[in-house]
């Protein structure tokens, strides 16, 4: 019977022990968050944080690459005129002929108002256009006008061996070279529709 007591008190004992110790650990519960802030600002503390002039500093400046332009390959103009001549050589005769004919035609007009007239502010006391002859000529194509509505244009330069007198009553003939170049444009192609400027030099 004793045996029972005591064990009965054991018992009892054990369960008080529990349910103070229940007790004892619910008073003392650990906040996880407290705990969690705290330990986060102690290592924040320890660590340095660089302000930003001091990353801008540690950043390696960009540095852009000059930039090499590569010279232009010479193009060979010579080689370029006769593949044009060879495709369009038909045209470019018409033209150069058409060209020619009207600027000389032009040329001689009034006989020769526009060179005369260039004289007379050339030469001091210029009198009387007496010859002139042609004595050579170059023609260059400047719009062959391969379109309809496309202009044709070509200047005639002609080398002229001019023969002249002065007013003062000299019976001398006096020679000048005189370069005279005409651009000769044909209106959207036509070659009746022309318009002709000359330039003495």
């Amino acid at each position: 019977m004793e045996k029972e007591n005591l064990l009965i008190t054991l018992i009892v004992l054990l369960g008080l022990l529990s349910i103070v110790s229940l007790f004892l650990v619910a008073g003392n519960q650990v906040d996880e968050q407290a705990l969690s802030d705290k330990v986060t600002a102690q290592v924040i503390g320890q660590i340095d944080i660089p302000t930003a002039s001091e990353i801008a500093a540690e950043i390696p400046p960009v540095v852009i690459p000059e930039i090499v332009v590569p010279e232009a390959k010479e193009v060979n103009n010579e080689r370029i005129d006769d593949l044009w001549k060879d495709l369009y050589e038909e045209e470019i005769d018409e033209l150069e002929a058409e060209a020619y004919d009207v600027a000389e035609l032009e040329l001689e007009d009034h006989d020769y108002k526009l060179l005369t007239k260039w004289l007379e502010e050339q030469i001091e006391g210029f009198d009387e256009l007496r010859n002139v002859d042609i004595d050579d000529y170059e023609i260059n194509v400047i719009e062959l006008g391969l379109e309809e509505d496309e202009d044709k244009v070509a200047e005639v330069v002609f080398e002229l061996k001019v023969k002249y007198s002065l007013d003062e009553g000299q019976t001398t003939q006096y020679k000048k070279n005189v370069l005279a170049t005409a651009t000769v444009s044909f209106d959207e192609g036509v070659y009746n529709d022309e318009d002709v400027e000359f330039v003495f030099a």
